[in-house]
């Protein structure tokens, strides 16, 4: 996540949510996030463009980004 953060944080804002935390709760249940390790892309509207769960591969979420970023969307 760090070198995702570092590769695209001039063009994407990243957030990090503790489920361990109370505060994160409201916005755990906007994005359905029930679990550790859940990765939500939103574009501008705060729309759901992507989502991945588990372990990330690296190269292939930086791929999917970059297209993203493309799209213009």
């Amino acid at each position: 996540m760090h070198r995702l953060e570092q590769d695209f944080g001039d063009e994407i804002e990243f957030f990090v949510l503790n489920v361990d935390f109370p505060d994160a709760r409201q916005a755990m249940d906007a994005y359905g996030i029930r679990n550790r390790s859940t990765y939500v892309l939103l574009n501008a509207a705060g729309e759901e463009v992507m989502r991945w769960s588990g372990p990330l591969e690296g190269e292939q979420v930086a791929a999917e980004l970059a297209a993203f970023l493309e799209s213009g969307e």
